[in-house]
């Protein structure tokens, strides 16, 4: 005989009034008075979920009168402790009123464990309670002649059920294969006479019988049998990789780095003589198929056994069982445990059941399971609920049984419509450990191989730009490495590879270019419905396309299913982008390349680096880390030995302004930019300092000096200023919401030949004036040497003014600045003090109250150009502005009193 644990069926059909829960309340409104002697039961509440029925019922004993109270819970796992409890509190609150009180606790299977044995201990103490499992309720319904025992025909059998239907009450059974103890039909009886085809049909199609054909073995006439053929489980192990960068494929134990921390908390659990469940959860490329691997391999070296499952091939509820079985055997022939002789692997129910009740050898043996992959088990609801109450019932067994689960956490959109809850419940019942991106160190490892792999010293600049644009995803870092291995290889250089951009979308578009029209189709059709099964795609595609994919390991095969090597890569295929954000570092400020870009405009948009060098002044290398990093952000194209505009900035009719959106679209989308926006929100404004702590959290691979983070902040926030994605403030830099400010850096023009202050005059104009005066006497002036007479070049030049030249000759521009006498033309000085940041507010104030002090025209310029002013700032620029004004026309009055000390 095998175990046996008995499960409450409830088979409504279509007539059936109030569906399952109506049957399932009938049913037991029936056994309270048929068997337990109770009269007049009522439901109180009655509770229908996905998992399972909750009913709440109140009655009075037939004999004593007394009122009692029951509480049935049917559900698909073992019903929690908790439960218990709260229903004994209640109880106990309901005795104020009526100490007599009867209590009834029936759940359906059974209570937990723990919870049973609460039960058993409050039944000692307390007489007027009692606690039904399905065992009981089948005792009691065999006894009052409702069902009956198996007939003696059936010898193997295993998981008892009671079957509630419209059509009365039966005994069902699943018989077992004698050798393999596992399921071959479902069979079902009555007491006396033929179970109704209708019946029958309402088994078959249950998860009861998940898929086996039903047989009545208790009609004397050798009633119905059905002939059905259950779904056929596929398991397939994770394959490791069988190379340092075989990126397709997780790392094997043999070419597994770092993670040490993990590894010493998995060895501890490792030693722990009860089982657990264990959870690792990371986004996509992060290592956790790596992780079960390494997990298996510390679990065989100590003499144990591990099955490291792709998840992909589950389908059905059996897959469990089927796991279960597999391990379950594989560990008696090593020696670990002994199974009963009772074993069943008949359900999860009493697969979990067999491992119970077997014997352990030795508890320094572990038993691993590992579902890798599983975020591909959501898609199913009723799959998900079985892989829950595995992990339920894996506390259950007192052995070393461990269960491990790893899913990505980057997955979107967790609503109503996916079994969050059920997830959660896997998560709560084990220890979940987070993997984070790979440091320094452990990419420091997988360098140190390539290089030796490559035979070559790699360079600085190529390790650490494969440490800023790998992000620390290990898939990402061995994909790049085995790009740089074989392109050195194939005989290219480092110099050269450092010219590529060596972003993942290029790499992807790398492996796709490879590929044939029809090779296009199949990888394509893959990505869009995988899992896939494999017959559909050599159906539609032929044999050959697909083999070749599979060859290239573009795509993989996950037992008789397809799908692609990586799922980033499938996203990649689905939508054009990757949910990667981009990782390189700058380190040139715009300023830096000021000087460049108008020389290579002049020539035309393409000008060789030898030509540049010459001209400049400057190395090769400088020339080239200058062009490597306008590369990636859009405005030069790759060409050897060339810096080169891209087409669509030298086709502009706006060329600086095409350049600033192309720059802004490439920050836009990189981790920099998203740090620096969560910054803002946090601290509400970014300094340089707070930035330059933020950004090692983004480029978790790169370890420099605390200055280098400065620089490289430095870098970033003048590029995103420059781009209009923030705005200066003092000392401080905040997002603008898309709100270009007007810019304060154009790097197309040639770079002028002395620097000035933009925005409006913050010196008084006695000096410009004077500058202006003999400009118009003597048409240009060479550049003053007095610093306070450059100063005033430098207010005119912020006006529009006047320009100089690349020979340092100041000339007037706005000629009718100055009239034939030499006197300012005030119309033409407002114009010009309306066209800078700030004039505008000025003056407007100063045109409606003459006597605002310069306080309060300082703050009105300070506010329109989002400057942080020091109060002797402020003040300073409305009193010089105040004069410029009353020089433009405006009615300009000594302050008052009042408004001075305002």
């Amino acid at each position: 005989m095998a175990i046996q644990e008995t499960q409450l069926v409830i088979l409504p059909d279509g007539d059936s009034r109030g569906g399952k829960g109506g049957l399932f309340e009938r049913f037991i409104a029936k056994l309270l008075s048929d068997q337990y002697g109770f009269e007049s039961p009522k439901a109180q509440n009655l509770n229908v979920t996905a998992e399972g029925i909750e009913l709440d019922v109140t009655a009075r004993h037939k004999l004593t009168g007394a009122k009692a109270v029951a509480e049935c819970k049917a559900y698909t796992r073992n019903v929690k402790s908790a439960e218990l409890t709260n229903f004994y509190g209640k109880l106990t609150i309901e005795r104020f009123k009526d100490e007599g009180i009867f209590g009834l606790f029936c759940a359906l299977p059974r209570l937990t464990p723990d919870g049973q044995e609460k039960a058993r201990a409050i039944e000692v103490e307390d007489s007027h309670f009692r606690y039904l499992s399905a065992d009981d309720l089948a005792e009691a319904l065999l006894q009052g002649g409702v069902i009956t025992n198996p007939p003696a025909s059936i010898t193997d059998l295993s998981d008892m059920a009671v079957v509630v239907t419209e059509y009365g009450v039966y005994a069902a059974c699943i018989v077992l294969d004698n050798t393999q103890r596992t399921p071959v039909q479902t069979a079902i009886w009555g007491p006396a006479g033929e179970v109704p085809d209708a019946v029958c049909d309402l088994l078959e199609a249950s998860d009861y019988s998940n898929g086996l054909s039903v047989t009545d073995v208790g009609s004397p006439l050798g009633a119905r049998s059905t002939n059905v053929t259950p779904n056929s489980v596929t398991l397939t192990s994770v394959a490791g990789s069988s190379s340092d960068f075989e990126y397709q494929l997780p790392a094997s134990p043999r070419y597994f780095v770092g993670r040490s921390a993990l590894i010493k908390r998995l060895e501890e659990v490792l030693l722990q003589d009860r089982g657990s469940v264990l959870v690792l959860n990371a986004q996509s490329g992060w290592g956790k198929s790596s992780l079960a691997l390494k997990l298996g391999d510390l679990v065989t070296r100590r003499r144990g056994v591990s099955i490291i499952l792709d998840t992909r091939t589950a389908d059905q509820p059996r897959y469990v069982v089927e796991v279960l079985r597999r391990v379950g055997e594989e560990a008696q022939s090593r020696g670990i445990i002994e199974l009963p002789e009772s074993a069943s692997w008949a359900s999860l129910e009493s697969a979990t059941a067999t491992f119970r009740a077997s014997k352990w050898d030795s508890t320094k043996r572990p038993i691993l399971v590992f579902f890798d992959q599983f975020e591909n088990v959501f898609r199913d609801m009723e799959l998900t609920r079985t892989f829950r109450d595995l992990a339920l019932g894996a506390h259950d067994i007192a052995g070393p049984l461990f269960i491990g689960f790893a899913w990505k956490t980057d997955l979107v959109g967790w609503t109503e419509g996916h079994p969050y809850q059920l997830r959660d419940d896997i998560r709560s019942a084990g220890k979940v450990l987070t993997m984070e991106p790979f440091g320094p160190r452990e990419v420091d490892v997988i360098l140190g191989r390539l290089a030796t792999q490559a035979g070559v010293r790699l360079l600085p600049d190529l390790k650490s730009r494969l440490r800023a644009y790998s992000q620390g995803l290990p898939w990402l870092l061995k994909k790049l490495a085995d790009h740089v291995l074989r392109e050195l290889r194939s005989g290219e250089t480092q110099e050269g590879l450092l010219a590529e951009s060596l972003n993942v979308i290029a790499l992807f578009e790398s492996d796709l270019a490879e590929l044939s029209p029809v090779e296009h189709g199949v990888v394509r059709h893959v990505a869009r419905y995988a899992p896939i099964a494999a017959s559909e795609v050599t159906e539609r595609f032929g044999p050959d396309s697909v083999q070749s994919l599979v060859d290239r390991r573009l795509i993989v095969q996950v037992g008789d299913r397809l799908d692609t090597y990586w799922d980033t890569f499938r996203d990649f295929l689905n939508t054009g982008s990757v949910p990667i954000q981009d990782s390189w570092i700058l380190r040139q400020t715009p300023n830096s390349v000021a000087r460049l870009l108008p020389i290579v405009v002049a020539a035309g948009g393409r000008l060789s680096v030898k030509e540049l060098e010459r001209i400049l002044g400057r190395s090769d290398r400088s020339i080239f880390n200058v062009s490597r990093e306008l590369r990636l952000l859009g405005i030069t194209a790759h060409e050897s030995n060339y810096v080169r505009l891209v087409d669509e900035v030298l086709d502009a009719a706006d060329r600086e302004l095409e350049m600033r959106g192309r720059v802004g679209g490439a920050l836009r989308k990189h981790k920099a930019y998203t740090a620096l926006r969560e910054l803002s929100e946090r601290n509400g404004g970014v300094t340089l300092d707070s930035f330059s702590r933020e950004l090692p959290n983004s480029f978790p691979a790169v370890a420099v000096a605390k200055t280098a983070w400065t620089s490289y902040a430095r870098a970033f926030l003048f590029w995103m200023e420059y781009a209009g994605l923030v705005i200066r403030q003092g000392d401080e830099y905040r997002p603008t919401n898309d709100v270009l400010p007007i810019p304060t850096v154009r790097l197309l023009d040639a770079p002028p030949p002395m620097r000035y202050r933009p925005g409006v005059p913050q010196i008084a104009p006695r000096r410009a004036v004077e500058l202006l005066t003999r400009i118009h006497s003597e048409g240009e002036v060479p550049i003053p040497s007095s610093p306070k007479e450059r100063e005033a070049v430098g207010t005119l030049l912020a006006l529009g003014a006047v320009a100089v030249s690349q020979s340092k000759s100041v000339s007037l521009v706005a000629s009718s600045l100055v009239d034939a006498d030499g006197n300012i033309d005030p119309t033409v000085l407002r114009r010009l003090l309306s066209s800078v940041p700030g004039g505008p507010e000025g003056l407007a104030l100063l045109q409606a109250d003459g006597q605002a002090a310069p306080r309060s025209v300082g703050e009105v310029i300070a506010n329109a150009t989002n400057s942080k002013w020091s109060e002797q700032t402020i003040h300073g620029v409305g009193g010089s502005f105040r004069a410029w004004a009353k020089l433009a026309g405006l009615e300009i009055r000594h302050p008052s009193r009042r408004a001075k000390t305002s």
